[in-house]
């Protein structure tokens, strides 16, 4: 029997950290004397994140420090029924961020550490069936108080961040540095049960055979045995989800003299089908039902989804390239962080944001330093996204070797979380981890000593079937082998995006600009509203030049296919709160300019100019997908602000499966007083129309816009700009 326990919680905030001395989880405590200063308990509406709860703005703010410079204490108090089934029971929690220790009926059972991993006591000894049971636990999310060489000028990039818990403190307009999300969220659930039980969830691998036809599965389950029953049986069944027919069934007897034991099972499936990314097939999906028998009875079980694809990486001096289920995959990705509180997302939320990305073309996300809610993943699998799954380390942090153990120890739970979804096709396990020095001595110290060599060893040995990226922003590195540019956004007004023409990138993974978003939202947060109300009239300026560096840059990867690069990630799909502003929609879910640069130039056919900053070169036909196109028909047309024509011509070219082609030469000399428009257009043998491409006044592109990246309002978390 489940029990959730997602109502009926109390809460308060132990101001002077002396609950566990007080002992205040005991039944008998009184929170009502005068002399200890607790407060009493409060009934608490949803476990969410508690600066949604109790913040009027929980995005920026001094006043939202209080809600880490002391822990919290939850308390839920249920009655059981007597007529529950099973004579044992386990406490689960799916969410707590971030430090938190729990006890039962006055018995303390444990402490866990993160926000992401699900975790369970047994609770057997302690249950009280047809009586009320009390739940109590401590939460906390301190702030770091340690900074670099005393560096604080820097603080946040030089902060030791103790917690592996990714951005926050980032405050580089994305998460305000008053901002540390703290709460349980999420399920609490009591399960009781017969004695015999899965503790955490079986882990399923595979190895697909040479020709990708067949597979071999093996399943790995930590089986709980408290009454120590005998004759057990695992059995799985592997279901086609498509077609609902049984594909495979295997049964392991397995016997076991003690409480808790790990038991194996591998088996064979022939003919499986193979899931893909959107652009590239379909997303088959198979359901894996895994369970205990004893004797003739159904003792426990538990269903997992899963899907069979391979993806490798070939990593050279010339490339950096995905191999997916046997052929070049090229990259269209966009970072996602949806929000600042994990809690708030749902899946209808993440449904409407993965099918803009779809739409925007992306056949890739890349999870930019945290972990999103089980469904989201769930969402990718079905929906054909893959995802780029980065672990928590941003720039600095301690580097003795006990915080690199926890750090590593709570990466490794994230893939065993994760394994299961065939749209995870990679772990990067340190971001950017060269830019900042975190040990006072080389920055390459994250890299090349701690934790680095250690952490990437791990993580290939926990999860064999997918590449990891070592570190991110380290394209030299024989292990990772992907780039950042910012070229004409974070590099400085003096710099422009048109620079990058002649570059060479063999994987990009961020790149992008920072533009206010819709100015009647912004109207509605006040004080960040007035903060910008010096360029309020400039929204529509800096949005056009995010759309021109936009288009630009992806243009420039397309171009380049293979030759070397193998993709992009654009920095980023939606501002994660209403001051961030890298998002190509706003916090409320409107789009900015830049969104119009992916509709023409990230779809999976494209037709491009090759440009320099003040000239026309080539016209390329691009076609990402394996289909062919047969010969096409590649028409321009270019005009001038009097509308005269200029040049036009066509080309017929045969465009096979995964390609990028040079169509043409465009060979005129602009005139610097003129404004030029250049019209593309594909049309196939039936005449259809499959790419359109517009570049209106090309050969002028808009300047940095005065003032940025130069100024921050740190209390806001929000860029201002000079001028």
């Amino acid at each position: 029997m489940m029990l959730l326990l997602d109502k009926g919680w109390h809460i308060l905030q132990d101001v002077h950290d002396t609950g566990e001395l007080l002992e205040i989880y005991r039944d008998e405590f009184d929170f009502t004397a005068v002399g200890h200063q607790i407060s009493e308990w409060e009934p608490l509406e949803e476990l969410k994140h508690l600066q949604l709860l109790y913040a009027n703005q929980p995005y920026f703010g001094r006043e939202l420090r209080y809600f880490n410079q002391a822990p919290w204490w939850y308390k839920n108090e249920f009655r059981l029924p007597a007529e529950s089934d099973g004579d044992y029971a386990v406490l689960k929690f799916s969410n707590v961020d971030y430090f938190c220790k729990v006890w039962f009926n006055g018995v303390y059972l444990g402490e866990h550490e993160g926000y992401s991993i699900p975790f369970e006591f047994d609770v057997s000894h302690l249950v009280r069936k047809g009586e009320v049971n009390r739940v109590i636990v401590k939460v906390w999310s301190p702030w770091d108080k340690e900074v670099n060489h005393s560096d604080y000028a820097r603080r946040t990039f030089n902060v030791k961040r103790d917690l592996v818990k990714g951005t926050y403190e980032h405050d580089d307009t994305l998460i305000a540095r008053d901002v540390n999300p703290v709460g349980i969220y999420g399920s609490v659930v009591l399960e009781t049960y017969n004695g015999v039980r899965f503790a955490g969830c079986p882990f399923v691998s595979y190895e697909l055979s040479e020709d990708l036809k067949d597979a071999t599965v093996h399943v790995q389950a930590d089986v709980v045995n408290k009454c120590f029953a005998a004759d057990l049986r695992l059995v799985c069944t592997l279901v086609d989800r498509d077609s609902n027919r049984v594909v495979q069934t295997c049964t392991e007897p397995f016997t076991t003299a003690r409480e808790r034991d790990r038991v194996n099972v591998t088996f064979p499936v022939s003919s499986v089908k193979l899931w893909n990314t959107w652009d590239k097939g379909a997303q088959p999906l198979y359901e894996l039902e895994v369970t205990i028998m004893a004797g003739d009875n159904v003792a426990y079980t538990v269903s997992k989804r899963i899907g069979f694809r391979k993806v490798e990486m070939i990593r050279d001096e010339s490339q950096t390239s995905y191999i997916f289920n046997g052929k070049k995959l090229f990259i269209r990705g966009t970072s996602y962080f949806p929000d600042v509180y994990i809690s708030r997302m749902t899946k209808e939320r993440y449904l409407r944001d993965l099918l803009a990305i779809k739409q925007a073309g992306f056949n890739l996300v890349r999870v930019h330093v945290h972990v999103e809610q089980p469904v989201f993943y769930d969402l990718c699998d079905e929906i054909g996204i893959a995802v780029m799954q980065d672990s928590e380390y941003n720039w600095t942090h301690p580097v003795d070797e006990a915080w690199a153990d926890r750090f590593i120890s709570i990466y490794l739970e994230t893939i065993k979380l994760l394994n299961d979804h065939p749209s995870v096709i990679t772990w990067i396990c340190l971001n950017e981890p060269g830019v900042f020095d975190p040990a006072g001595r080389t920055t390459g110290y994250a890299m090349q000593i701690s934790p680095g060599p250690k952490l990437y060893r791990m993580v290939t040995e926990a999860d064999p079937s997918r590449p990891a990226i070592k570190g991110s922003f380290c394209h030299d590195d024989p292990t990772s082998g992907d780039s950042h540019n910012y070229t004409g956004s974070l590099e400085g007004p003096d710099v422009h995006y048109t620079a990058i023409y002649g570059t060479k990138e063999k994987l990009n993974t961020e790149f992008g600009f920072d533009a206010p978003g819709s100015a009647a939202n912004l109207k509605t947060v006040g004080p960040v509203y007035k903060r910008l109300a010096s360029i309020a009239d400039r929204f529509e300026d800096i949005q056009y030049y995010q759309y021109r560096l936009i288009k630009y840059y992806t243009e420039h990867y397309r171009i380049q296919k293979y030759r070397p690069c193998s993709g992009y990630v654009h920095f980023m799909f939606i501002d994660l709160c209403p001051q961030s502003f890298y998002g190509v929609y706003d916090w409320w879910g409107i789009p900015k300019r830049g969104l119009q640069a992916l509709l023409e130039s990230n779809q999976p056919i494209g037709v491009f100019m090759e440009h320099e900053a003040n000239k026309p070169v080539g016209i390329w036909l691009v076609n990402d997908l394996d289909q062919a196109l047969g010969t096409c028909r590649v028409e321009w047309t270019v005009t001038d602000d009097l509308r005269q024509l200029v040049a036009d011509g066509h080309r017929y070219v045969d465009a096979g499966g995964d390609s990028a082609i040079y169509v043409s030469d465009l060979a005129f000399e602009p005139d610097n007083r003129r404004k030029y428009r250049v019209y593309l257009k594909v049309t196939n043998e039936g005449g259809q129309t499959v790419a359109v491409n517009t570049y209106e006044d090309a050969f002028h592109h808009p300047i940095h816009v005065k003032g940025h990246p130069v100024r921050m309002n740190h209390e806001y978390g929000v860029r201002l700009y000079f001028g």
